[in-house]
């Protein structure tokens, strides 16, 4: 069972829908091997997803098409076999 807790969500959407211009400039300095995984029912845009993804440079992303924003709850042979493949590579 997934909890959420409602009051911290206005804040997550703002994040969302206005974020910070300091936060994306601060992507490409990422530099150790990244995952984004995304559910490509998901109510996050997977396009936004792929923008981040672009902006990190040792970045993969990969949208699980059978699954919404809990993947690991909604696909999890397909999850976990992304999540092994990116462990091993």
């Amino acid at each position: 069972m997934v909890h959420c807790h409602w009051l911290v969500v206005p804040s997550i959407l703002k994040q969302l829908n206005d974020p910070n211009p300091e936060w994306w400039a601060r992507l490409k300095d990422i530099s150790k091997p990244t995952l984004i995984i995304g559910g490509g029912s998901s109510h996050v845009p997977q396009n936004k997803l792929q923008d981040v993804s672009e902006l990190i440079r040792n970045c993969e992303f990969v949208t699980i098409e059978n699954a919404g924003h809990f993947v690991h709850d909604d696909n999890l042979s397909a999850f976990l076999a992304v999540v092994k493949s990116f462990l091993h590579s």
